[in-house]
């Protein structure tokens, strides 16, 4: 079975606050959802951990490249929104103030369909790093 390029993307865009899974017989992306009771919590993680070789646990790329993900964005605009962008993401509090200016600058759309792009761009990466096949919609 192929990866949903699409449903991987959008898990691993919420991968700050979700632990996901790819099962590797069925190709379907798993998330721990926060609607989930403690036990079917639990129920769940015990069996993606009896059948372990199955599963590939997917990483935090939010944390780990959400910097990143911010100075690309912002090297991508127009000169005075660019350095304005700059500049904030050497302050204290970087995330929120980018956030606040992103919003301030009427960028919220722009932004959106660059953080798409960019977690499409690293689902494929991942398919193609764990040899998993995958399909675009």
């Amino acid at each position: 079975m192929k990866v949903n390029l699409q449903e991987l993307a959008k898990v691993l865009s919420q991968s700050d606050m979700h632990q996901g899974y790819i099962d590797i017989a069925s190709g379907k992306v798993i998330i721990m959802r926060d609607d989930l009771g403690e036990e079917e919590t639990l129920n769940h993680v015990f069996e993606i951990e009896d059948d372990w070789e199955h599963y590939i646990p997917l990483p935090n790329m939010v944390d780990s490249e959400g910097h990143n993900l911010m100075e690309s964005f912002a090297a991508a605009q127009r000169d005075e929104v660019k350095t304005r962008l700059q500049e904030i993401l050497r302050l204290p509090g970087a995330q929120l103030k980018f956030r606040q200016q992103i919003k301030h600058l009427l960028l919220k759309t722009a932004w959106e369909k660059f953080q798409q792009e960019y977690f499409l761009k690293v689902a494929r990466d991942y398919c193609d790093e764990n040899d998993l096949e995958y399909e675009e919609q």
